[in-house]
């Protein structure tokens, strides 16, 4: 009987290092993708947000929640505009044909001339469909100034 151990990788077969391997691979893309979301956000690039998120993408925040083409309108019309976002403590997790990132935002917006700032925890889903990663659905979840 031969045991291999999780971080035993001198044991694992090609196979699974292959498929270690395209796991940080598409960590990378879900990070590029979503660095060129916030990038497009912050320019209101509409042809750029359209790209990055899937035709079915709903964003759920405090205020309400959009689909993607009332989101992209939200932003090119100017009724969603982007003040100041930084995000950190950004992490990955795949699950085969989909992505999970979860980060930390600061952020502040102005929504319908409303300023609306703080601190939230994100997630983002991301899924392969026909060989394109895109964004499908993002929350944000305000959380508690301590």
């Amino acid at each position: 009987m031969f045991l291999t151990l999780p971080g035993d990788v001198s044991a694992m077969d090609a196979s699974t290092r292959t498929t270690s391997h395209s796991h940080l691979e598409i960590e990378q893309i879900v990070r590029q993708l979503n660095d060129d979301w916030v990038k497009a956000l912050v320019r209101g690039d509409a042809p750029a947000l359209d790209r990055i998120m899937a035709d079915d993408f709903l964003f759920t925040y405090p205020l309400q929640g959009d689909d993607k083409a009332q989101f992209i309108s939200d932003i090119t019309s100017g009724d969603l505009k982007i003040e100041h976002l930084a995000r950190d403590q950004v992490s990955v997790r795949v699950f085969g044909s989909t992505a999970v990132l979860t980060a930390r935002d600061s952020a502040t917006w102005l929504y319908h001339g409303r300023e609306i700032s703080g601190q939230y925890k994100i997630i983002k889903v991301f899924a392969e469909r026909n060989g394109q990663w895109q964004l499908c659905a993002l929350q944000a979840c305000p959380l508690q100034q301590t």
